[in-house]
């Protein structure tokens, strides 16, 4: 395992993006999915994680930049991205879905948008989605915000129709929204996640692969997946 030599990781992340990273309303303490692993891994790797609460419209100039040296955040691993950031492997796999209100009937997944306003947050593959959709003609209006947590509070207003948004964070809604809110329909895509990485520092890759290899082989990586997202599945 490469030794980070207790070196300080200064990662950034929006914290709205439950389960993978939210504030904890009572201890204000940011906890998910991402800071868990994140913590495993330079607990490994020997490195102190240090996050750092950013939005996500500009976290990867910020990163490229060397604000950061990693970010976290529910990120997928896209082609356009890796032209100027680096990434770790993989680490999950997930689907976009649509979420609308509990009460919600006449969409009943993606092939029902058509003439429908949709949220989604900006600059996310989410976003991208629903642009192709919208020159397809199988979307009505694009509604961009900040962050999803914004949009799903526009969703339960009824000021949009529905939401494209991951399976996991769909979930993570529906949990703090209970009885509120429902998942329509299959994913229509099929999407990794993994951690971004500022370009040029190899050693840390190497750490974080390596981390994330043993997690993966030793069930940690199934233990965090058991506790975030199937033991806090919505209804349970």
């Amino acid at each position: 395992m490469p030794d980070l030599g207790g070196r300080e990781i200064k990662i950034g992340s929006d914290t709205t993006y439950p389960p993978f990273e939210s504030v904890n309303e009572t201890t204000k303490e940011i906890e998910g999915f991402d800071i868990d692993l994140m913590n495993e891994i330079c607990k490994r790797a020997n490195c102190k994680a240090k996050f750092i609460t950013t939005a996500w419209d500009g976290i990867f100039v910020a990163l490229a930049q060397g604000q950061f040296d990693a970010v976290v955040s529910g990120v997928t691993i896209t082609d356009e991205r890796k032209k100027t950031i680096d990434f770790s492997e993989a680490y999950l796999r997930y689907g976009q879905v649509v979420l609308v209100r509990s009460d919600e009937s006449a969409i009943v997944g993606v092939d029902s948008l058509t003439g429908k306003n949709v949220g989604v947050q900006t600059g996310t593959t989410n976003d991208e989605k629903a642009s192709a959709l919208q020159k397809e003609g199988k979307v009505g209006g694009i509604k961009r915000y900040e962050t999803f947590a914004l949009a799903v509070k526009a969703l339960m207003n009824k000021d949009i129709d529905a939401v494209i948004i991951d399976s996991y964070a769909a979930d993570g809604f529906m949990n703090v929204n209970p009885g509120k809110l429902k998942k329509v329909g299959e994913p229509f895509t099929s999407e990794a996640l993994g951690i971004a990485l500022k370009q040029g520092d190899p050693a840390l890759k190497q750490a974080f692969d390596a981390a994330l290899q043993q997690i993966k082989s030793d069930g940690t990586l199934d233990g965090l997946y058991q506790e975030w997202f199937v033991k806090r599945a919505p209804g349970k």
